[in-house]
């Protein structure tokens, strides 16, 4: 019985054996095989964006397959045939590339830049890349332009008791904006890209990337926002209210008070004098006297949440002829 178990265990080792020798010569055939070279042609996309402002690509000519023929050992080639089919594709910036006017419409990129990202991209020397190709070329429009005003589209809530001061800064408040004239005629105003904000207690100052749609550009891509935030207290004046009529009249009370939200920073510097509160003659009617008032003026700087009362009471004091 023990004997049995001996011969079984050496068969076991021999087989053992028998199999990490195989697999070591097969290791070995696979490293020699892949440190040998090979050239093979390949398909691989190329795709093309960030054309210059003032043009456009056109008739889909912004994507484009290629055939590459790499040559280069193995190891080297499993980088290409490791990536996915859908990864199988470089993107090359057409602000990082010299771009050639071949004709009107007609635009051109040397192939020794499209082999440099191949090479980068597939982890190979450019040498190792090559291409039939001495151009690849790009169907191109020109744009029109129009200087257009600059605006943010932004949504932002407060924390309780604080709130902006002054207006919201955008830099620049104004860009060149490219496209189709048939387009950019009917436009006046472009936005950035919409940013939410909530529970603001702060000052804000953000870089915010400018929304093109489809088929605008402009040399400026991103603007600068910035937003003054304080904490803001109620405040209370009492305003004397004006008669601008040709009529004498005696108003029952002849003030009212104003209710209103300032900054910290402000509150000590705004004062009744800082409000305007009229009525109207037009209003006066002989079955009421009641007259309603008017607020034209207040400080841009402050927030009224309320103004009692909203009717005075009247009466037209006669002159004396005599």
């Amino acid at each position: 019985m023990i004997q049995r178990r001996k011969d079984e265990s050496f068969a076991l080792s021999q087989l053992s054996g028998a199999f990490f020798f195989i697999a070591f010569a097969a290791l070995l055939w696979l490293i020699i095989k892949l440190s040998a070279n090979y050239t093979v042609t390949e398909p691989l996309c190329v795709n093309f964006n960030n054309p210059p402002s003032e043009l456009i690509i056109t008739d889909g000519a912004e994507s484009q397959t290629l055939n590459v023929t790499l040559s280069a050992n193995g190891f080297d080639l499993l980088n290409y045939y490791f990536k996915r089919i859908s990864k199988r594709k470089v993107d090359i910036s057409l602000e990082e590339v010299p771009l050639h006017k071949e004709s009107e419409g007609t635009y051109s990129v040397g192939s020794y830049y499209v082999k440099e990202r191949i090479a980068n991209l597939l982890k190979m020397e450019s040498q190792e890349v090559s291409l039939n190709e001495n151009k690849l070329f790009l169907n191109m429009q020109k744009l029109d332009s129009k200087r257009v005003k600059l605006s943010a589209n932004i949504d932002i809530t407060y924390d309780k008791q604080y709130n902006r001061h002054g207006k919201i800064q955008i830099e620049p408040d104004s860009i060149t904006l490219y496209g189709p004239e048939n387009i950019i005629k009917d436009i006046d105003v472009i936005y950035t890209d919409k940013v939410s904000l909530k529970n603001v207690n702060s000052s804000i100052d953000i870089e915010v990337p400018i929304h093109f749609e489809n088929l605008l550009n402009s040399d400026t891509k991103t603007a600068n926002i910035k937003i003054e935030v304080e904490k803001y207290t109620e405040a209370v004046v009492n305003v004397p209210v004006k008669n601008n009529s040709k009529l004498n009249l005696r108003l029952f009370p002849d003030k009212v008070k104003v209710k209103y939200i300032v900054s910290l920073t402000d509150y000590s510097i705004i004062n009744e004098n800082h409000f305007n509160i009229i009525i109207d003659s037009a209003d006066i009617n002989s079955d009421n006297n009641l007259i309603p008032i008017y607020l034209i003026d207040y400080p841009n700087n402050t927030k009224i949440t309320s103004i009692e009362p909203k009717q005075l009471e009247y009466i037209i004091i006669e002159e004396d002829e005599n």
